[in-house]
């Protein structure tokens, strides 16, 4: 490819230098001349060709490094959502528990309360009815 850019770059040098022999100077001079524009033109593209390799070297190491980014940005996508699951459970876990605990000390409450105040009534409700039934016995008896 660089030997076809510079075969054309040189034939339109050539062009070039045969419409100057067309002008009256020496054909040393206006060959010198010739040859120096193709020298120039030879040069210009190799630069060219060089600057092309490099842009080409630096696009691959670009590519390269992107897709590096893409791998982890799919490996810190998976490690995200398999922590945010593992919270989420962790999450469910505490909440259980400490609805485990509410519910048990609520039950010692009401446990507790129905020990206290049941035995005062069946002996409050025992009371009465022996009083009741002992002057209702009076009267008749």
């Amino acid at each position: 490819m660089q030997k076809q850019l510079m075969n054309a770059s040189i034939s339109g040098t050539t062009n070039r230098c045969l419409s100057l022999f067309q002008i009256n100077r020496p054909a040393g001079e206006k060959l010198e001349q010739c040859q120096r524009q193709a020298d120039e033109v030879t040069e210009i593209m190799l630069n060219n060709f060089d600057k092309v390799l490099e842009r080409d070297g630096k696009l691959s190491e670009l590519e390269q490094r992107s897709n590096q980014l893409l791998d982890m940005s799919s490996a810190f996508s998976k490690t995200t959502k398999t922590l945010a699951q593992k919270k989420r459970w962790e999450n469910i876990r505490w909440r259980v528990c400490l609805g485990l605990v509410v519910g048990g000390g609520l039950l010692i409450i009401l446990i507790v309360l129905l020990v206290i105040f049941l035995p005062q009534r069946s002996e409050g409700s025992s009371g009465p009815q022996a009083q009741d039934s002992g002057p209702a016995s009076s009267p008749g008896g």
